[in-house]
């Protein structure tokens, strides 16, 4: 990269690690630790490191030029744990050794196991989506009927799941991620997609900040809350829809001559058009007997990450024949099984060039 765009991010870069550190030894280790020397390190080798001697914490910068902010900050955090053994523990025989284990807990990062999913309930997500993909496979079917039949089962199927999930022992293991790009403005159908995950696909949901390091400027992402099994249909839904609305428009606006400008209200139409459909299969399982209420220990892990939650202002787009030719194709739409990866979707995007 040339120097002089180094020169203007680097330091940056810092300000927005300095404020996280302070963040994260304030609010998990009690202000217990020392402000270290930060610094932006070259090299391709490593994420990280932590220099008890220099007392160094360095995070690298091909790190923060190609990977999400918040894996650099679970990176920072990774390092914290390094430095909270050495100056506040008495440090530990080996590098991720039993006081690391204690540190990273304090910190919330994966070296704590306490909320991961227990093995009984992970095989039980895992055969879950499998069976939910078998049916989304046959919602590729050239009968509308067929597919739309298959879609409506793997729907009913991921309800029954959440429906019959036990409760009064142990809460489930809870995790978050981010899906998709970052962006300073959100888009409409950016918002209509995180409503459809919200609404439908048992997530909690919240556009949260934050910081475009190629950028240097802070943005929002969608970050959703769950179970494994969930968080990976709705990263699935979410790759799912924002695909088909470029190919919807793609081959719509061609053949029904809407100009560039009508793009907004098409798929805001096809969204909304999708969320009906969805909307009739919920009261079609309703009147069978399955009601979804919600699920309460989500909610309080959703409500321990984001206590200020604030509702998202409205916004309208025009009822013209562009947005009416995208509801009747969303009405059309049929979910389908990913193809690009047997394992599941990751619904993660780095952040690069806009």
């Amino acid at each position: 990269m040339h120097a002089t765009l180094d020169d203007k991010l680097h330091p940056a870069w810092l300000a927005e690690l300095r404020s996280a550190w302070h963040k994260f030894n304030d609010h998990h280790l009690g202000g217990r630790l020392r402000p270290p020397v930060l610094q932006i390190d070259g090299g391709e080798r490593r994420l990280g490191r932590w220099e008890s001697d220099a007392r160094l914490l360095g995070i690298a910068h091909h790190h923060v030029w190609n990977h999400a902010w918040d894996e650099v900050l679970a990176t920072l955090k990774h390092e914290m744990a390094h430095q909270y053994v050495d100056e506040v523990l008495g440090g530990d025989e080996r590098p991720h050794g039993p006081q690391f284990v204690r540190a990273c807990a304090l910190l919330g990062i994966e070296a704590h196991a306490s909320g991961t999913p227990r093995a009984r309930e992970a095989d039980e997500q895992s055969k879950t989506l499998r069976r939910v993909h078998k049916l989304l496979a046959l919602a590729t079917s050239a009968n509308r009927h067929e597919a739309e039949a298959a879609m409506a089962a793997a729907n009913t199927l991921l309800l029954r799941y959440n429906l019959e999930l036990p409760t009064g022992g142990p809460p489930l293991g809870y995790a978050a991620r981010r899906l998709g790009s970052s962006a300073a403005a959100l888009p409409l159908d950016w918002k209509l997609v995180g409503a459809i995950l919200a609404e439908f696909f048992f997530v909690e949901c919240i556009w949260t900040t934050t910081y475009n390091a190629r950028r240097d400027r802070h943005e929002r992402v969608l970050e959703v809350a769950g179970s494994d099994a969930n968080l990976e249909m709705a990263a699935h839904v979410h790759a799912f829809l924002h695909a088909s609305l470029e190919r919807l428009w793609q081959h719509e606006h061609q053949s029904l001559s809407l100009p560039a400008a009508r793009k907004r209200e098409y798929t805001a139409g096809v969204l909304l058009g999708f969320r009906d459909k969805l909307r009739q299969e919920r009261k079609r399982n309703a009147e069978a007997g399955l009601v979804w209420l919600g699920d309460p220990d989500l909610q309080r892990f959703f409500r321990g990450r984001h206590p200020n939650v604030r509702a998202m202002a409205k916004s309208g787009v025009r009822r013209s024949h562009a947005h009416e030719a995208g509801r009747a194709a969303g009405q059309r739409l049929t979910l389908q099984r990913p193809v690009h990866d047997e394992r599941g979707p990751r619904g993660r995007a780095l952040p690069g060039p806009r």
